[in-house]
């Protein structure tokens, strides 16, 4: 994985971690934020795994988070 475009809606996460893991169990953080404000986070980052996930720590709203598109790049 060598980045990972984040296209956030009105629920948006103010900090989160992307996240692979190879056996869905265990995970590495690749990226992490504690600063988020919405929009579009591309992101450039190094890993490898066949699972990528937003591992969300803190909302903007109180409706949880919601990506309108989450796209992985890599090899």
């Amino acid at each position: 994985v060598s980045r990972v475009v984040l296209n956030w809606e009105t629920a948006y996460a103010t900090a989160y971690q992307v996240q692979v893991s190879n056996d869905n169990s265990s995970w590495t953080t690749v990226s992490s934020t504690t600063t988020g404000n919405g929009g579009v986070d591309d992101l450039t980052v190094s890993g490898s795994g066949r699972y990528v996930r937003i591992n969300g720590t803190a909302r903007a709203t109180q409706w949880g988070y919601s990506l309108w598109e989450f796209v992985v790049y890599g090899s």
